[in-house]
């Protein structure tokens, strides 16, 4: 069977990269405000800055930045991160199969 082993796998390890790399910026989705990420971090340092200190009062542009966000969170866990994740298994499940069937191939002539 033709295929790139050594490219399959350096795919895999790259979407896998990617996941990670995006997951570092931007969170994996699943809560409002993921302080372990920049953009969370980001929204975090908007918070501080437009709540009032003494009440904690938040005002309406943080309200509709932690919205927007929840909406990008959304769509950002469904769409980007679950269909990177779903490709990088893909490609390595079937880099396993190959490799598997080439093994049974091989022994086969043994």
């Amino acid at each position: 069977m033709l295929y790139d082993k050594a490219g399959m796998t350096t795919l895999v390890a790259d979407l896998r990269q990617f996941h990670k790399d995006l997951v570092a910026v931007a969170g994996d989705g699943t809560s409002a405000i993921d302080t372990s990420s920049d953009l969370g971090q980001a929204c975090e340092r908007l918070k501080q800055a437009w709540s009032n200190p003494a009440s904690g009062a938040e005002n309406g542009a943080l309200e509709a930045v932690v919205a927007a966000k929840s909406h990008w969170d959304n769509a950002y866990a469904d769409k980007c991160l679950s269909t990177l994740d779903a490709v990088a298994s893909a490609v390595e499940s079937a880099l396993n199969n190959a490799l598997a069937a080439d093994s049974k191939v091989g022994q086969s002539f043994a």
